[in-house]
């Protein structure tokens, strides 16, 4: 951080000589009182000098030029003294007059004359002139010294502030003409009445960017400053020698004096400069703030400089002398000196309304509106003024008899109605002109905050708050970003001619500020501001695309789910703390509801998805249960049946029955890993393994076996396999062939009540290829009346509410029992067992069972 303490230290030191001077300067405010409440006055003399030549001035023995050093004996050094004796003054009775006159030789001679005083005549002009002096040498010298020391003070480090603070501390010297050169308030003239021109010429081609002209030609500036400069040096020498008695001027006589012929015109050029500086920028200038900043500091700088300019360039090209009420009519005499004051004017609104110059947000909120209707304030208590002191004037003058007096003082108060009508509609004016006309922002964004959280569709709830947003705060762009994956992409944006393409990152530095959930203003024209100083070039492009000043964060806690960018109200005001306390409270109901419109669409969604993928599991499962076994023709020396019921509509139970060539019957049961879609579609491609070598592999079930483990190893993932049973019966001899390939060993249930599992056989299939897989074959003698079942887990393995499997010895017990009972009957009384065991459960297993008996 560059360190600025060292800039404070003339700062302060320069505040204490200026705060001095003014000190003085308004202990000095009963000198005016004097001046203007004199019955006399000295003829001749205007400012302490004959500065207009008349024949009764010529005729009393008075030269242009002449200056006032003393009155009836009293030495005047000032206006206080000047004062003093006007108070003193009796009608009739002359006054002797003490001058000081130049000779030829360059020198000074003291000369005495006598006048009759003059009686003060207390007219319109002249309260009009107390009017004009009261803001000439207390109010615009006094705003002007606030306000220079107000900017430099924020922005030490930038030279335009210190040459602001030089220009307006120029105009303030010349309110302080008065002072005895060798006093401190001569000092304060001398430094700053001489530096003003130089000042204006600086400001002119450095604000708000160097000047093009400049920029081709550097040199030519100096054409000016260098002679300036040397009128500044002479101004602190004579003051030096004014205060010491030590004479260093005379040393320059030979250049000094050829200036004092052109210094008028080289000022008078200075001033010049600047405007002309300030029109070819307002008007080449790329960028278009600093244009219409120009435009305005422009615009209101002309038009107080201007009537001020008329009268001394009409007096410059007439020749003549004095003070502008010597040679104008009063009246304009009065407007040009008022309108000077539109120039601290200007510079105050230009800076802080507008930004000119970077000073801090908060000081600047709301400013540019009581600006403009405290202006309107001024300009009704300024007219009030002029006509009670109108009709003071009229009512006191001789001029006129009492019947006309009171007519016009009658319509002087009839006026006074009119005047107020007339500020209260420009009053109205202007609050519709800055966008403040009456709403209550905050009652439409409290109802703002509490209708979004009833609606759940995202386009209709982003269009509301925007269009509310807008109409509440007169906010004429609005953008909403929210979040797809790491990027935040616009989802609405009211004003814009064409849609923001504008994409904030996860890395943005305005997105990692916005995560703490509070608003984050922008404002890329302050140097010192986190968006010039943090973010990076491209992201500042971003924003100055989407011509932010206000980031609402859309979300709750550390959950980002959106930004609203808002750009400058119309008005042009800053973003108030209950703007942002209000804008808050309905990004946060934002985010809500744009969570509940997210749900909403997600569980939509979803439903669809579930209504879909429900489809789709009722044709797969019509698909699968037509691969089993649609009719079970009868077949000689058998009773069998089978049946399967998948846990989740379709699954990876398998069984099967095939009628052979050469009287021989297969039976197959097997039991696919998983559950759902993917096990059924493993199951398919078993049915059409076996199926397909089935049909010629004749007794050598081993190698069907090898064959069908290749077939949906190759068809299948590596966390798929099945458990697989097959069997061939040869139905003349009831000899039993079979392969178990790693499933639950069916059971032989023999007639005298034997139990034999079926367990020859070798690995699961599908798992490991063939080269690592070897299987063997059984084989058994069937009688007539065993029964032989088969079955998948789902069965043995039911679990009930509390986890206890139903178990192989609850089923062979369950077996048992309904022995004699035919295949049907025995299937339904298993399968209903294991359903009745299982009651309650979380979860159930594809259940799938084949019983074959031998009659």
């Amino acid at each position: 951080m560059k360190k600025t303490t060292p800039l404070y230290i003339p700062l302060v030191l320069l505040l204490l000589f200026v705060g001095s001077v003014f000190f003085i300067h308004f202990g000095n405010a009963r000198n005016l009182y004097g001046l203007f409440s004199r019955e006399f006055e000295i003829p001749f003399f205007r400012d302490g000098s004959v500065q207009t030549m008349s024949p009764e001035a010529a005729a009393a023995g008075f030269e242009l030029g002449d200056r006032l050093i003393g009155l009836n004996g009293r030495l005047i050094k000032g206006a206080t003294e000047y004062a003093e004796v006007l108070l003193t003054l009796r009608d009739g009775e002359p006054v002797a007059v003490m001058i000081e006159r130049r000779t030829a030789d360059g020198g000074t001679e003291r000369l005495e004359r006598s006048v009759m005083p003059q009686r003060f005549d207390r007219n319109f002009a002249f309260y009009s002139r107390v009017f004009i002096a009261l803001v000439w040498i207390y109010v615009i010298p006094t705003f002007c010294v606030l306000l220079g020391f107000w900017v430099v003070f924020v922005r030490p480090r930038d030279p335009l502030a210190w040459i602001l603070l030089f220009v307006l501390l120029g105009i303030a010297s010349n309110g302080l003409e008065n002072y005895d050169r060798g006093s401190l308030g001569g000092s304060f003239r001398a430094l700053f009445f001489n530096t003003w021109a130089l000042s204006m010429i600086l400001f002119g081609i450095y604000f708000p960017e160097r000047w093009s002209f400049d920029k081709k030609f550097p040199w030519a500036k100096w054409i000016l400053i260098a002679p300036l400069s040397f009128q500044l040096a002479m101004g602190l020498l004579t003051q030096f020698k004014l205060m010491t008695g030590l004479d260093l001027v005379r040393y320059f006589d030979f250049i000094s004096n050829p200036y004092e012929q052109i210094a008028a015109i080289l000022n008078l050029t200075g001033i010049g400069v600047f405007f002309a500086a300030l029109a070819h920028k307002s008007a080449t200038l790329e960028n278009p703030d600093a244009r219409r900043r120009l435009r305005l500091t422009l615009y209101g700088t002309t038009a107080a400089m201007l009537p001020a300019f008329l009268i001394v360039l009409y007096a410059a090209l007439s020749g003549k002398t004095g003070s502008f009420f010597d040679f104008v009519p009063w009246w304009f005499a009065v407007f040009a000196l008022f309108m000077v004051l539109l120039f601290p004017l200007t510079m105050a609104y230009v800076i802080v309304v507008h930004r000119a110059m970077d000073v801090g947000v908060v000081i600047r909120q709301g400013l540019q509106y009581a600006l403009a209707r405290n202006g309107v304030k001024a300009l009704q208590f300024i007219l009030l003024t002029l006509v009670i002191l109108g009709v003071i004037s009229i009512f006191r003058s001789d001029r006129f008899d009492f019947a006309a007096q009171l007519g016009f003082v009658a319509a002087g108060f009839a006026v006074i109605p009119l005047i107020d009508y007339v500020a209260k509609n420009l009053r109205v004016w202007v609050d519709r002109k800055f966008f403040r006309d009456a709403y209550d922002a905050e009652q439409i964004l409290s109802e703002l905050s509490e209708n979004v959280r009833t609606m759940v569709e995202t386009k209709p709830l982003l269009e509301t708050v925007s269009t509310k947003i807008s109409e509440s705060l007169h906010v004429p762009q609005i953008a909403l970003l929210l979040r797809n994956g790491n990027e935040f992409e616009p989802a609405y944006a009211l004003g814009f001619e064409t849609p923001p393409a504008v994409l904030l990152s996860e890395d943005d530095r305005a997105v990692e500020k916005l995560r703490r959930n509070e608003p984050l203003t922008v404002y890329q024209d302050e140097a010192d501001s986190w968006v010039n100083e943090e973010a990076a070039a491209a992201e500042r492009e971003k924003l100055r695309e989407l011509n932010s000043q206000l980031l609402l964060p859309i979300g709750a806690k550390d959950s980002l789910a959106g930004v609203i960018s808002l750009s400058p109200k119309r008005s042009e005001e800053p973003y108030t703390p209950n703007d942002l306390r209000l804008l808050k409270s309905v990004a946060v109901q934002t985010g809500l509801a744009l969570e509940n419109s997210r749900l909403t669409e997600a569980i939509a969604r979803e439903a669809a998805q579930k209504e879909r993928l429900n489809r789709e599991l009722e044709i797969a499962r019509e698909v699968q249960e037509r691969l089993f076994p649609q009719e079970l023709p009868p077949t000689e020396g058998l009773d069998y049946t089978g049946a399967c019921r998948p846990a989740l509509g379709v699954g990876g139970d398998y069984y099967d029955f095939l009628e052979l060539p050469d009287h021989q019957f297969g039976i197959a049961i097997g039991d696919v890993s998983g559950k759902g879609i993917g096990a059924s579609l493993m199951m398919a491609s078993l049915q059409a393994s076996l199926r397909g070598q089935a049909i010629h592999c004749g007794s050598d079930l081993a190698a069907l076996m090898k064959h069908v483990n290749t077939l949906v190893y190759e068809a299948s993932t590596s966390n798929r396999y099945a458990t697989f049973f097959y069997a061939q019966l040869d139905t003349r001899t009831r000899r039993l062939i079979y392969v178990n390939a790693g499933h639950n060993p069916p059971f032989l249930l023999r007639k005298n009540g034997d139990v034999l599992r079926l367990e020859e056989g070798g690995a699961v299939v599908g798992m490991l290829p063939s080269m690592f897989v070897n299987y063997t074959q059984g084989e058994i003698q069937l009688e007539p009346g065993d029964l032989l079942v088969g079955y998948t887990d789902g069965i043995s393995e039911a679990m009930n509410p509390d986890e206890e499997e139903w178990g192989e010895d609850a089923m062979l017990a369950e077996l048992k029992a309904v022995y004699e009972k035919s295949s049907e009957e025995i299937l339904d009384h298993i399968v209903a067992g294991a359903d009745r065991f299982a009651a309650g459960a979380k979860q159930h297993d594809d259940m799938t069972m084949i019983i074959v008996r031998i009659i």
